[in-house]
């Protein structure tokens, strides 16, 4: 702070005596009783580990008494309203630091000795300063000295005798320097520690906010994936009974083929979003297996040919002339597989070319436990637009994306690569990628530790028929009920539908479904409370009951004592699922 304290105040002082520094040289110095400061500074040194008030307290009672003066205190210098002044911040020997008004800078003994920059002695100060020793005893001498800081001091040290016989000297002078000193560092550190806390509240409110932020975006996004499963379930079943109904219509057909291949799009997209929300909370399943690389590889590309085709690319697939067969999550590796070779469809201009290569060892019937999967590698190179250099580091950052992407009316949401590289890392695999800059093309290398001995082949028996039923089907959403239930019925089976759980226990008074497919999230009476409600009457003692959900297993449901359902499909409805279910 810059002192504003006048030279002509200095010049009042000299002329009326107040000013009496010199005499602190010329008097007769005491002995210094340095056992007395020692243990005056184990004493602060013990109350530095307390608070910033005590520590200013036990300074001003230290001065006092290693000086031997009537009163101490310490004074720091602050703005009020733009004005410095000083503040009595505490007050040794009897008095409140109340006793004392706040005292300005530009005409005091604390003002004057910032001014000299060095200890000032004064002389029955309350003659000459007469606004700021309120209640205070005649002051005999006053001894100011200032306590440094970077840039500017922060007030000073100062001890006062009110006996005529008691003076003060040198030696006074050195004892309240040396603890000056020491109040400045003990002022800088608990400043230090106030400045830490504040940032650490801060931070802690910053990461509380961030963490409430992050929960409220993973609740926007698995609610914004059910929502979207919602219309996906009649869509995709209408289409299946559409297509049953216009097996013979090849322009009927053609047609859906482009629905149905959208729809796959669209239900790939939200499926992105569920493993987004589930990945960050650890939820993500893995069910592993033995199956063989060539059927996953194979089903992977299946999935993007169509579009590959439409773009006129060319599609090549290098796979080992031997059957190599895996210990993996078949349904993840063909996702990671899918989510790579559709970037690679995306970002290459028609005409391009796409590639697929697999490097696997041949282990045939060598025995290899599962725990000793050795190592496949699968290569998928486009000649496409390529990643720049800048944007290469960020590619597995959810919803990073390329400006030219972003463009793009196939761009996607940019998660893609997100879930691949925690399926491949779930996998206990590696993924590199890599580009020579944009349009120089991509190569993407897929390391996973899966390759294992062949299983023993079990005898291939044809899935039973699904016998006619009597099923009860149970969702609000009045479509995804007539559509599944005209589906089923399609099927050979006798359906009855309901929008509410009202309407189910009303159905179920003169109807005995054997499966009951009830919707989870229904306002009211939720899917839960109505299955509990229905496993009660001994009619339904024989019923199977299965949640169908755009949740994934734990979300949406909020039970206790245990799920009364015997199963769950997600939303859209696997039907290869559903049947095996009804079997």
């Amino acid at each position: 702070m810059a002192r504003s304290t006048s030279s002509a105040a200095v010049d009042r002082a000299r002329q009326s005596g107040v000013l009496a520094t010199a005499a602190l040289d010329q008097r007769a110095r005491r002995v210094a009783d340095f056992a007395a400061e020692n243990e005056a500074l184990h004493s602060l040194a013990h109350a530095m580990t307390t608070s910033a008030r005590a520590m200013l307290t036990e300074l001003a009672r230290l001065a006092r008494e290693l000086c031997g003066a009537t009163l101490a205190g310490i004074d720091l210098i602050e703005n009020a309203g733009g004005t410095p002044c000083f503040h009595c911040k505490t007050l040794d020997g009897g008095l409140d630091p109340g006793a004392l008004a706040a005292i300005p800078a530009d005409d005091s003994p604390d003002g004057l000795t910032l001014e000299l920059g060095t200890s000032q002695l004064f002389a029955y100060p309350k003659r000459h300063f007469t606004t700021q020793y309120g209640q205070l005893p005649d002051v005999v001498e006053q001894l100011v000295v200032p306590i440094p800081g970077l840039p500017e001091p922060w007030g000073t040290l100062w001890v006062m005798s009110c006996d005529e016989q008691y003076r003060f000297d040198a030696e006074h002078r050195r004892i309240l320097t040396g603890l000056a000193n020491f109040t400045c560092a003990a002022l800088a550190i608990a400043r230090a520690e106030s400045e830490a806390r504040r940032h650490a509240l801060a931070a802690e409110a910053a990461n509380h906010a961030l963490a409430l932020a992050e929960e409220h975006k993973d609740n926007f996004i698995a609610t914004l994936g059910h929502e979207l499963r919602n219309p996906l379930t009649p869509i995709e079943v209408e289409l299946k009974v559409l297509r049953k109904v216009c097996n013979d219509n090849s322009v009927a057909v053609s047609a859906l083929d482009v629905a149905d291949r959208q729809i796959s799009q669209l239900r790939r997209l939200v499926d992105d979003l569920l493993d987004l929300s589930r990945m960050r909370h650890g939820k993500l399943s893995m069910h592993r297996s033995c199956a063989l690389l060539q059927d996953i590889v194979g089903d992977a590309v299946s999935a993007v040919k169509v579009q590959a085709d439409q773009r006129q690319q060319r599609l090549a697939v290098n796979l080992p002339p031997y059957p190599v067969h895996v210990y993996a999550d078949a349904a993840r590796v063909i996702q990671i597989l899918t989510n790579l070779l559709t970037n690679s469809v995306k970002y290459t201009p028609p005409g391009g070319e796409i590639v697929v290569s697999v490097e696997a060892p041949d282990i045939g019937d060598r025995p290899v436990q599962q725990t000793d999967c050795e190592e496949v590698v699968i290569t998928v190179r486009d000649n496409g637009l390529g990643i720049t250099p800048a944007l290469q580091p960020y590619v597995f950052n959810m919803f990073s994306q390329s400006a030219s992407a972003r463009t793009r009316a196939e761009g996607g949401l940019g998660i893609g690569l997100a879930v691949v590289k925690y399926l491949v890392d779930a996998h206990h695999g590696d993924i590199d990628i890599s580009s020579d800059g944009e349009g120089k093309g991509t190569r993407v290398v897929v390391r996973l530790p899966i390759a294992c001995a062949r299983p023993i082949e079990q005898d291939a028996t044809p899935a039973p028929a699904v016998a006619p039923l009597r099923l009860l089907v149970v969702d609000d959403n009045a479509d995804a009920a007539e559509a599944l239930g005209t589906l089923l019925e399609l099927d050979g089976h006798d359906v009855r539908r309901a929008q509410s759980g009202a309407e189910a226990l009303l159905i179920v008074e003169t109807f005995t479904p054997d499966v009951a497919l009830i919707d989870l999230a229904m306002p009211g009476m939720g899917g839960a409370e109505l299955a509990r409600l229905l496993r009660e009457r001994v009619r339904c003692s024989m019923t199977r009951f299965v949640a169908v959900t755009g949740y994934s297993q734990g979300e949406g449901e909020q039970t206790t004592g245990g799920s009364p359902f015997d199963y769950r499909l997600i939303k859209p409805v696997s039907f290869n699922d559903l049947a095996d279910i009804l079997r």
